[in-house]
């Protein structure tokens, strides 16, 4: 009997929380700067092993993927390789697509399992993609879809706006300002 309480109280020790720092909460009008939320860090915390389609078995997995294949769309972009970029940041959205179907709302900073904490933001990295693929649609003579891409990025950068405000939103925002108009 007294074994069984001790390893009672050793197992309610291991759900109680250990972590001593404060949580951050920021208030609901809170701008995150550049400086602290940009996409380059978004590549840097979700590097390593790539996602696979059919590997991907948790939420954080089609994240990693989709900013994976955003990363290398990116980079397909900057080597004007249009058609295999477009194809990288369609499978981009693919996975952060099945990120939003089970947490809808960006999060400036998400705990994904123990102290691990990223930035977490599928709907802004949506728009991104969408408005990286008008410049590869336009490139390709798709206007059609570039105009197509303009719209779903506007949808998703005002989602991700909802829950969380950026410098890079604001920054993306303007830039699709700027884009063709809608038709």
């Amino acid at each position: 009997m007294l074994f069984i309480l001790i390893l009672g109280f050793l197992g309610t020790r291991c759900a109680t929380h250990t972590q001593k720092e404060e949580v951050k909460t920021y208030p609901k009008d809170y701008v995150h700067s550049l400086r602290e939320i940009h996409l380059e860090k978004v590549f840097h915390e979700n590097r390593g092993l790539k996602v696979l389609e059919e590997n991907a078995t948790t939420v954080h997995d089609y994240y990693r993927g989709g900013v994976q294949e955003k990363e290398e769309g990116e980079k397909l972009i900057k080597e004007s390789r249009w058609g295999e970029a477009q194809n990288h940041l369609e499978k981009s959205n693919r996975f952060l697509g099945v990120v939003l179907k089970y947490l809808p709302e960006d999060e400036a900073y998400r705990n994904i399992y123990g102290a691990q904490v990223v930035v977490f933001l599928p709907n802004l990295l949506i728009a991104d993609n969408n408005l990286k693929l008008v410049t590869v649609y336009k490139n390709l003579g798709k206007d059609d879809q570039a105009a197509e891409a303009k719209g779903i990025g506007q949808r998703y950068l005002a989602e991700s706006l909802k829950s969380v405000k950026t410098e890079w939103a604001y920054q993306i925002k303007k830039e699709f300002e700027a884009e063709l108009p809608k038709k």
